[in-house]
């Protein structure tokens, strides 16, 4: 039996984790595809196009500065993923496909999940 405590005490946690993981392909797709549809706003659009910025602008800021987190075991060698990839631009591309029509979004992840 593994011992929850290395795992945390809540034992969906890294369930959740590896699902969000294993559909980041998609949810990249569905970004693309939300992004590229016409019938989706110029207005909401912006919102991705403003994370993508601050995403390039903390990208500039973390070459001439880097933090690594070498000090702490394990994160010290996924620190860059972390922190560009989940930390700024996946946030913005959520809160895109929040404020998305919502049976544009529902299109768009039948299609994904149909294979087109």
């Amino acid at each position: 039996m593994m011992n929850p405590f290395f795992f945390g005490s809540r034992g969906r946690g890294i369930f959740r984790f590896l699902r969000i993981f294993l559909h980041f392909p998609n949810f990249i797709r569905l970004t693309i595809r939300l992004f590229l549809d016409g019938r989706v706003p110029v207005y909401r659009k912006a919102v991705l196009v403003i994370f993508q910025i601050l995403a390039g602008a903390f990208a500039i800021a973390y070459l001439v500065y880097p933090f690594d987190g070498d000090f702490i075991p394990i994160f010290g060698r996924i620190d860059d993923l972390v922190i560009g990839a989940f930390v700024i631009l996946v946030p913005g591309a959520w809160l895109f496909i929040k404020s998305c029509p919502e049976h544009i979004v529902r299109e768009h992840v039948d299609r994904i999940s149909r294979g087109e």
